[in-house]
Formats: C-alpha cells, sequence, structure tokens
C-alpha cells in the first residue's frame, strides 16, 4: 500500500529531505508514554519497593484541592456538560475542598470515621446535575469525572430523574447523574459497594486485611516490551500470575516492533509477584511499582515522547540536517493518520469500511477474507479453500485462530448458512467492526487535509475554517453573543444547541453508564467547542493555522464553509458510493456526478485509492446506498475533529558517526539499568579481589619474614655459592627464552595490528540521526519522519533501503 493510496500526498517544508533506515535494531525505535500530568514513563527499578511511592501517592490522593484546580475543572467541564452543571460541580468540589480543610486541621471524630467506613455521605457532599438526554454527553460527564487528574476520587451513578423535562433531540431523560466522594466500583458494580460489603465471605476479608496497599487496591506500575504487542504482553503476565487480563489497565496500545514504555494498573496483584516474573519474561519487564487509587482506561495518557535512530542517513552535511530539522521544527507537518490506521493486509481497511457503509455485505466478506503475497502458507490456503472452493469448515481447520476477523466471518457462515453475509459481518469483535469504520473516516480526512493545505497553503487560518475555541474563548463569544441576543430578543446558547439537535447516537447502555471509552469525554468537548473563522477573524489574525481543525465525518459534525469543506467532502464519498449524514438525494446526485466525471477522467492514469476509475465512476454513477444496519451507518457515529498541523517545537536531533552497521547507538531504559547492575556488580567484586589481595600480601610478607629468620639461624654462607653457579649457569639459556618469546610477541601484535586496520579500512563511516519529540495521542510519528525525510514511510521502502545498505 502506497502513501497516495490514503490521501498523504503533501509537504509543508520546502528543504531537500535525507532518507535513512528505521528500526534496523528494535532500540532504535523507542517510545516513552506520557500521562495527563506531564510525566514520562521511564523503567528505573525493577524491584518490589513500592512505599515511597504509596505514601506519594495516598497523600496525592487525599491532598486538598486548590481554588486554582477547582476553576480549571469546572471550566473545562463547562464545555461538556453546560454552565448550569458546571455550578453544581463547583459547588460540590467547595463543599469537599472545606472538608479537606477541617481535616487537615483537626482528627476526625469516632463517630465521622465510624460513618465514612459506612459509606455515609453528608448532604451537602452530593449532587445531581440537571437530566441530560443525549447518551454522548452522558457518556463523556463519567468519562471526564473518572479520569480527570485534578479531582478528587468521585462516584457518579445514573438515578431515577423527577420532573426532566425533554431535550433538545425531544426526548425525555429518565435518569440524572448524581455525583459524591469515593471511587467508582468495576463495570456493572455501581451502587452496590454496600452490599458487596455486607456479604464478604471469610476468605475475601483475609485478602482485604493482608493487601498491603491499604485503600488504594490498584499497582501501578512501568511496563517495557521489545517487539511485541501491549495486549500480547499483559496477555503473558496474566497467564503467569493465574489472573484475567481484564485484571490489567493501560492507557493506549503501543508500536509492536520497537522498545516501548507505559504505565499499566493491575487490580490487587502484589508488587512482589509482579517483580518477581522478572526472571521468566522475555522481551518485557516491569518496575517503578506504586500504589494508585483506580485503574488507567485507554484515552488517560497526553500523549508519547519518541526517540528515534534514522542509519545510514543519506546526507552528511550536518549544517544541512539541522536546517532541515529546524525548518520542521518552525512549520510543522501534516497530521495525517499513518499508514498503519489503514492495516497491512492486501486490502486496506478502509475499502473495507466503504464497502460495509454502502452495504455490500457478500463484497465485505470477500474483501475480509482477502489475502496477499508474502502470506504463511496455512493463511493462503485457509483462504483459498473459501474463496475458490466455498469450503468453510476447510477453511477453518486450517485457518489460524490469530486471524480473528476471518475466523469470525467463517464462523458466522458455518453457524447461520453460506449467505448469512451480514450476520457472519456482525461477529466480528467489535473493536474490529469500529477499525473498518473509522479507517474509512481517516481515508476522507486525509483526502481533506491535503486538498485544505493544496487551496490555502500552511500559514494562517481563513475564512470558513473550523477551529476550536479554548475555554475562555468560548466565554468571551458567549458574552457577545449574550448582548446581541438580548438586543435582538434571542438565545445566546441557540449556537451551541445546534451541535445536539441531530438524533441521539450513543453507543449501548453499558457505554452511558461510564464504562471505559476511549476519549469519550475530549471528543465531546471537542463537539462542543467548534466554531467558524469568519472574514473579519481570519483578515485580524486572531488564529493561526495550528488551530485549525478538520472534521472526520459523522453525525454531529460541521464542515468548513469554504471549497475544502462540505462539498468536497460530498464528492469524495460519492466516489465511494456513500450519503454522508445530513446529505440530501439532489447533494449526492451533484457530487455524484462530479466524482464520476474526475473518476472517468482519472481512469487512465491507474488506480488512485485502491480502486481502479472506471470502477470509482461507476459507483459514483449508481444510486446512493441505503440500509437500515446502524452498526454500519456513519449516522451511528458522532463524528470528531482533528488539527490539521502538529508543530513538533520540542524536536531536537543529535548527529552520530559510526562505522559498524549493526552497532547498538541507543541504550533502552533496560540496557542503561542491566550495565548500572553490572557496574555495581562489577564494584563488589573488584572489592573483593582488593582484600583477597591484601591477605594475599600479607601472609607473603609474613612467609618471607619466616624465611629470613630461618636464613640468619641456618648456614647460610654454605649454600650462597651453590645457589649463584646455578644462576649463572642458567642465565644464557633463560636469556635466550625471553628474546625469543619477545620477537613471537611483536609479530603476533603487528599481525593483529595490520588485521585489525584492515578490517576498520573495509568499513566505510556512515552517519546516523537520532530524533527527539512529543506528540499528541493519536498523532504519528512516522509522518513526522516523511516529512522530514520527503520519502514514504511505507514498509516496503524501508525494506529497500535497508537492503541496499
Amino acid at each position: 500500500m502506497q502513501e497516495q493510496q490514503v490521501g498523504i500526498e503533501e509537504y509543508t517544508t520546502s528543504t531537500t529531505g535525507f532518507t535513512g533506515i528505521l528500526k534496523h535494531r528494535y532500540n532504535d525505535f523507542q517510545v516513552f508514554e506520557v500521562d495527563l500530568t506531564g510525566r514520562t514513563a521511564h523503567l528505573s527499578a525493577t524491584d518490589a519497593a513500592p512505599q515511597a511511592q504509596q505514601q506519594a501517592t495516598a497523600s496525592s490522593s487525599s491532598a486538598v484541592i486548590t481554588d486554582t484546580a477547582i476553576a480549571e475543572v469546572v471550566a473545562a467541564f463547562a464545555a461538556i456538560a453546560g454552565q448550569a452543571n458546571a455550578e453544581q460541580l463547583q459547588k460540590l468540589l467547595t463543599n469537599i475542598q472545606q472538608q479537606q480543610q477541617q481535616a487537615a486541621a483537626a482528627e476526625a471524630s469516632a463517630q465521622q470515621q465510624q460513618q465514612q467506613q459506612q459509606g455515609a455521605a453528608a448532604p451537602d457532599l452530593e449532587v445531581d446535575l440537571l437530566p441530560e438526554g443525549n447518551k454522548d454527553v452522558r457518556k463523556a460527564i463519567h468519562q471526564f469525572l473518572k479520569s480527570e487528574p485534578r479531582l478528587p476520587p468521585l462516584a457518579t451513578e445514573s438515578v431515577a430523574a423527577e420532573g426532566a423535562s425533554a431535550g433538545p433531540d425531544g426526548q425525555v431523560p429518565h435518569h440524572v447523574i448524581r455525583i459524591r466522594p469515593g471511587s467508582s466500583g468495576g463495570r456493572g458494580q455501581r451502587g452496590s459497594q454496600d452490599k458487596r460489603g455486607q456479604k464478604r465471605g471469610k476468605r475475601e476479608w483475609r485478602d482485604e486485611m493482608s493487601w498491603e496497599g491499604g485503600d488504594l487496591k490498584h499497582v501501578k506500575f512501568v511496563m517495557l516490551k521489545e517487539n511485541t504487542d501491549t495486549q500480547a504482553a499483559l496477555g503473558v503476565v496474566a497467564r503467569m500470575l493465574h489472573c484475567q487480563p481484564r485484571s490489567f489497565g493501560f492507557a493506549g496500545t503501543k508500536d509492536k516492533r520497537g522498545v516501548t514504555t507505559q504505565w499499566v494498573t493491575a487490580f490487587k496483584v502484589s508488587p512482589a509477584k509482579l517483580a518477581a516474573l522478572n526472571p521468566r519474561l522475555r522481551g518485557i519487564k516491569l518496575g517503578n511499582f506504586e500504589f494508585a487509587a483506580s485503574h488507567l482506561s485507554l484515552g488517560q495518557l497526553g500523549g508519547n515522547r519518541f526517540k528515534l535512530l534514522m542509519r545510514d542517513v543519506s546526507s552528511s552535511d550536518e549544517q544541512h540536517i539541522a536546517a532541515t530539522v529546524s525548518e520542521l521544527r518552525s512549520k510543522g507537518f501534516l497530521n495525517y493518520f499513518g499508514l498503519q490506521r489503514f492495516g497491512i493486509g492486501a486490502v486496506p481497511t478502509h475499502r473495507v469500511g466503504a464497502a460495509l457503509l454502502r452495504g455490500e455485505w457478500q463484497g465485505a466478506v470477500r474483501l475480509v477474507m482477502q489475502g496477499g503475497p508474502g502470506e504463511r502458507r496455512e493463511y493462503r490456503q485457509a483462504r483459498a479453500l473459501y474463496m475458490e472452493q466455498g469450503d468453510i469448515q476447510g477453511a477453518l481447520k486450517v485457518l489460524p485462530t490469530s486471524l480473528v476477523a476471518e475466523r469470525a466471518v467463517l464462523q458466522g457462515l458455518a453457524r447461520h448458512g453460506s449467505t448469512a453475509y451480514l450476520t457472519a459481518l456482525q461477529g466480528i469483535p467489535r473493536t474490529l467492526r469500529s477499525m473498518y469504520m473509522h479507517a474509512w473516516q481517516s481515508w476522507l480526512w486525509n483526502r481533506a487535509a491535503s486538498e485544505r493545505f493544496r487551496r490555502y497553503g500552511a500559514e494562517q487560518a481563513v475564512a470558513g475554517d473550523l477551529v476550536l475555541l479554548t475555554t475562555e474563548q468560548q466565554q468571551q463569544d458567549a458574552d457577545a453573543e449574550a448582548a446581541a441576543a438580548a438586543a435582538a430578543g434571542g438565545s445566546a446558547a441557540a449556537a451551541v444547541d445546534a451541535l445536539y439537535d441531530a438524533e441521539d447516537t450513543g453507543t449501548a447502555d453499558a457505554a452511558d453508564e461510564g464504562d471505559d471509552v476511549s476519549a469519550a469525554a475530549s471528543a465531546a468537548a471537542r463537539l462542543a467547542s467548534v466554531h467558524v473563522v469568519t472574514a473579519a477573524e481570519a483578515a485580524a489574525g486572531r488564529f493561526s493555522i495550528r488551530d485549525v481543525v478538520l472534521p472526520l465525518p459523522g453525525g454531529r459534525v460541521q464542515y468548513p464553509q469554504h471549497e475544502a469543506g462540505w462539498q468536497l467532502y460530498c464528492r469524495m464519498a460519492a466516489a465511494d458510493g456513500v450519503m454522508l449524514p445530513g446529505m440530501t438525494a439532489a447533494e449526492f446526485a451533484d457530487a455524484a456526478a462530479a466524482a464520476a466525471a474526475a473518476a472517468a477522467e482519472a481512469a487512465a492514469v491507474g488506480p488512485q485509492d485502491g480502486a481502479g476509475g472506471t470502477e470509482a465512476a461507476a459507483r459514483a454513477a449508481g444510486a446512493p446506498a441505503s440500509h437500515g444496519v446502524k452498526d454500519f451507518q456513519l449516522a451511528g457515529l458522532s463524528g470528531d475533529y482533528r488539527r490539521l498541523l502538529h508543530v513538533p517545537e520540542d524536536m531536537q536531533h543529535q548527529v552520530i558517526r559510526y562505522s559498524n552497521p549493526d552497532a547498538e547507538l541507543l541504550q533502552s531504559d533496560w540496557s542503561q539499568l542491566q550495565q548500572q547492575q553490572q557496574q555495581q556488580l562489577g564494584g563488589d567484586r573488584q572489592h573483593k579481589r582488593q582484600r583477597l589481595d591484601e591477605q594475599q600480601q600479607q601472609q607473603q610478607q609474613q612467609q618471607h619474614a619466616e624465611q629470613q629468620a630461618d636464613a640468619a639461624v641456618g648456614n647460610e654462607d654454605s649454600q650462597q655459592p651453590v645457589q649463584q653457579a646455578t644462576a649463572a649457569a642458567a642465565a644464557p639459556a633463560l636469556a635466550a627464552e625471553q628474546q625469543q618469546q619477545q620477537q613471537q610477541g611483536e609479530a603476533a601484535t603487528g599481525a593483529g595490528e595490520a588485521s585489525a586496520a584492515g578490517a576498520v579500512s573495509s568499513q566505510r563511516e556512515m552517519v546516523a540521526v537520532v530524533l527527539e519529540f512529543t506528540l499528541p495521542p493519536s498523532c504519528y510519528a512516522t509522518m513526522l519522519v516523511r516529512e522530514l525525510t520527503k520519502s514514504s514511510t511505507s514498509k516496503a521502502s524501508h525494506t529497500q533501503l535497508s537492503a541496499r545498505a
């Protein structure tokens, strides 16, 4: 798969790039997770000693929340839940702050301690938010209160709403969200703490008493892995501990090929048990243990810190390398979705997503089952049995379990019939099904980003662009709209409410109850804070190019109001035979006609996006696809916004010259830790050797003193002439032997030096560049490298570079 097939086409910088080899060794690609507080994950210790961290964590969880933190959290919450609900949260946090201050000033009475142990909450430490009929917003509220690091532990639950009025979608909400101090239970356990506490058996009570973490029920630790997926690594750890993989929590998955370091949480697993696994683990190391109050969920990270090594760089001019890095650091790069987003199979995942959106169930099944060159023999055999012979059972017997989507499809066909294509597709795990849909959204976004750059460049925000307002900017706009609305008799909240006029397209009720949903809170905040740049704002330079965002299509997004906006998205979607939410039949017909003409013109050139121009023209000329399966509709996705550009202001570089192509030029955390341990062990051994040498020297001195004493008493004069004669007789032979050994040693040394000189001269000097930078979540490091090198990031391209080197 080439980058042009998925819309990756443009560069923001003008300097000539330089090529290099990535991931020649695993240590050449290192990723360090950054948490929500800005702390970077590093493996610096592997012993089970979490006492200091436990105290720090416990003190931070019980620390008094500050006025500044309350103001910042309330402002962020207002963007998600509205100003009225934000005031309710502010009231609760202020009361919690007062209670914390009182507890810090004096110890609580025995009665208060008993109430806390029984889980009783004072009336002023519990608030109900206003009824909210939209599931996306409720889901975002649960996730925000659960993941915001500046908040004290809060529990949320849904309770029956009394006297609720209809929401923007016309639906009357049946529940409101109640917030109180404490930590929520796990999946399906909210609100049941008291019952579970009363029904605990003796075994559970003993486990509770023996848990060394006290009130902190989770162990947070750093996991370093090499050439392993995050979930696969945790699966190995879970099997060794004889526990379920769901006992572990993590904020994000990391690259397989490389050395990555990230935080993981485990529910009530002793640090000693985790540390004891290290000698048995291969390519995985655990360390830096501390106790924590809650588990990690997907999306709870601030970004990733990268440390990359590019070997055998094509440019040896350090000034040219520095100039290229400097321009990238100032101008940034287009925030494309990288090739990883579209899979590594023969058929890109966005093509499967397009077939699902069109309702072509049989075509989607065949795309999922289609293989490619270079696959293992059993893969090809299983695919051929189904694709060529229709032998479902035979294919299942041969197909490896690692091909999850393919096995799910075949099992569905075997169970429900050979033509039950839709049912078979619905048997694919939900995360994989979503991946196909998200890949199509990403493909459309990449193409829109390239077109936006070609039309308007990357220097400034233009009229019609979309930006995300900060909390302060939202307040300024709200004040201005309120003044205008007061004069016109309108509502200042109308513009924000319009974002939620679409039909409620929330997911399952479990997600509505606050279960782990990746980045739900931040996505809802982005949907609520979008703003269209006016001509006056563009002329005044109120927003920069760094503020510009483009939508991923869905049921709740706005589109730019210029030539790279709604009409462009319609044409691109129509070319795939897909109708966007809110698109009329007339708009589809116009967009399809334009797309068909463009596709027919491109047919002579060749494939553009994985399908031929003739095929694309035929799709665009047809009627819009329509089906009633919500799982495979864009209206079932709320959509999102993604920044057009990212500027890596903290990027640094270093030039290294080397001659051995396989030399280890970067050390991982584990390599450095091993080196420190060896140095410490070597120091201990050296100390022991010194003590032994001192003891031997003392023994020799004692023996020498005894010999001198014996010589003084014995017949020293009679023995001395004999010894002198013997030494004189042996001297010529000894001198000849020493001279011969010296000549042989010099000859061997000369030959060794000549051999080493020949080996060094046969290896050319090469240049490597070390890059260090931090990226936010869902921002691809390969796209930064692409901008730097002006070359493809595909696997085939790097394989050719490695082979050439």
